[in-house]
């Protein structure tokens, strides 16, 4: 058998750790994809609360003035 200084046996290890990573990346990926449609859930949210204040401040900014030109 000829000598390989190892290498076979270090290419195992090279590709067992290349396919850890990979399963580590498609772990990554889906977080960061559940991470995105929060965000965005988020971001409605705010836009819905943001727009239900403004309505709010101009419903009672227009019922103060209608009660003191009363």
């Amino acid at each position: 058998m000829p000598s390989d200084n190892g290498w076979s046996e270090y290419q195992r290890l090279v590709l067992a750790e290349l396919k850890r990573l990979d399963a580590t990346m498609q772990s990554l990926r889906s977080e960061v994809a559940e991470l995105r449609a929060s965000v965005i859930e988020v971001k409605a949210r705010a836009v819905t609360w943001g727009a239900l204040g403004g309505a709010i401040i101009w419903v009672s900014t227009v019922v103060a003035q209608w009660v003191t030109r009363r």
